[in-house]
């Protein structure tokens, strides 16, 4: 990739990684950032009142590179508000956004810059590997299965807040924004979840061009203390008031997928506040809520859910693929299949100790293979 390389060549990237209690993660976080091929870039890491050592380890790989600036925040205001003080005084013409407890490829930022400069992308992304404390480790884009970058507009992207299965989560994806584009809009600091996704969504709802690519060069760690999984009833009432606070969407399928998500927010909401009275014994409240037929359906839904979680991964199941695993194709160029299933399966495998790669194994298998 011509100019990945030479510092001169390069735009400044902005990384940006608002971090609370990810002291166990932030050190090897950091460490990704700071090892990509794309050099011009800078790391800000905003704390959001971390109780941990998270800021100390931050300050330590600051003294060692001169790339780093670590901004502790004297009260916790949440991922959004965080990430919008580390904007403030960012310099770069692009910003990145990297979770403090995730981890990316050496070669992320350079793809993503050059698939910007050929598509002529306000955003782009690539697609995120779970990994971690999941049952079933997957990546986002696995249920679309692409092989090439292709474009989201504002109603695909909207209605991956749907509900429904067959949508990839495109929220969660971590995007590279043209400073141009992004201009004054911040992150909403009232959402403590899906702050990304309502960014996102006005962006594009301006007419932001966003690529997205099936690389899986984005590692997205779960664990017990990630916020993005847990949701309350007061989490919910904020992404529901986000959604009607949207402009009107301006095309027929835009307006179809705005009445679909207004749809599945509701019944999400009905739901928490179900699951809250239950929890709080409150009977009452709660016989009222699952005179809602709707409610059946999500409780059967979530106990299955947490049955699959619950279930001890079985290395064996994952040993069935074969087949030699293709290098990177160019930036703008096609997988020989869709890289999706090959990285679930790789950060399966992450776990178990005696899975080993041939030796012809590209680069890209390799980091996700040594995920932990």
């Amino acid at each position: 990739m011509e100019n990945a390389n030479n510092p001169s060549r390069q735009p400044l990237i902005s990384v940006i990684m608002a971090n609370y209690q990810a002291a166990r993660w932030i050190g090897a976080a950091m460490r990704s950032v700071l090892a990509q091929s794309y050099r011009n870039l800078e790391l800000i890491v905003c704390d959001d009142a971390s109780g941990d050592d998270s800021v100390a380890i931050a300050r330590a790989i600051a003294a060692r590179d001169d790339r780093v600036r670590v901004l502790p925040q004297p009260q916790n205001a949440g991922p959004a508000a965080a990430r919008n003080s580390a904007i403030e005084v960012a310099r770069g013409e692009w910003i990145a956004i990297v979770d403090s407890d995730d981890l990316i490829h050496p070669s992320r930022l350079a793809r993503l810059w050059h698939l910007a400069m050929a598509r002529d992308a306000d955003l782009v992304a690539d697609d995120m590997v779970c990994f971690g404390s999941v049952s079933a480790p997957r990546t986002i884009l696995q249920p679309l299965q692409p092989a090439m970058p292709f474009r989201l507009d504002a109603a695909q992207f909207l209605l991956s807040n749907s509900g429904d299965a067959r949508v990839p989560g495109y929220g969660y994806l971590k995007p590279m924004i043209s400073r141009r584009v992004l201009d004054a809009r911040r992150y909403d600091p009232s959402l403590r979840i899906g702050e990304d996704f309502a960014l996102v969504m006005r962006l594009l709802h301006d007419g932001a061009r966003y690529i997205v690519t099936p690389d899986p060069l984005y590692a997205y760690r779960r664990h017990d203390g990630s916020i993005s999984h847990r949701m309350t009833v007061k989490y919910m009432e904020a992404i529901l008031t986000a959604h009607r606070a949207m402009p009107p969407m301006r095309d027929a399928p835009g307006r179809l997928a705005a009445q679909r998500v207004q749809q599945h927010l509701s019944t999400a909401l009905r739901y928490e506040r179900l699951v809250a009275a239950i929890k709080s014994r409150h009977f009452g409240r709660a016989l009222r809520g699952m005179l809602d037929p709707a409610m059946i359906g999500c409780l059967g839904e979530s106990l299955a859910d947490r049955h699959r979680r619950r279930r001890p991964q079985k290395p064996q199941e994952h040993r069935e693929r074969s087949g030699e695993l293709p290098d990177l194709p160019p930036v703008e160029g096609r997988w020989p299949r869709p890289p999706a299933d090959d990285a679930a399966h790789l950060a399966a495998m992450a776990a178990v100790s005696d899975f080993a790669l041939p030796e012809t194994a590209p680069d890209w298998a390799i980091w996700l293979r040594k995920l932990a």
